[in-house]
């Protein structure tokens, strides 16, 4: 598990992140925050990388399609998402703030 520090100005809340399974050609990422019910994650991608499954959150994506903004949705402080790597097996950046 990576713990992540929020950026400055960006509230109390912390995301913790953790592998789930993978295969060949992808692997599960889950994020559990702490310190605060009312966070928005932004989960930055490393190239080629592409998000292909979200679940327990509402996404939103930037232009991109490189960083995903993810709200909660009613199911709690944590939520994941499958990553097809494309070769990069780095795991995204993840921070969380308040909103």
């Amino acid at each position: 598990m990576l713990p992540t520090t929020p950026p400055p100005g960006g509230g109390n809340c912390t995301a913790t992140i953790s592998q789930g399974q993978q295969w060949n050609d992808r692997f599960n990422l889950s994020v559990a925050i702490s310190g605060a019910s009312n966070w928005i994650a932004t989960v930055t991608l490393r190239s080629p990388q592409k998000i292909i499954a979200t679940w327990n959150g509402s996404p939103t994506w930037d232009s991109t399609g490189n960083v995903m903004t993810m709200r909660p949705n009613g199911s709690g402080n944590t939520f994941g998402f499958t990553v097809q790597h494309g070769g990069n097996w780095n795991w995204p950046s993840v921070s969380c703030r308040t909103g």
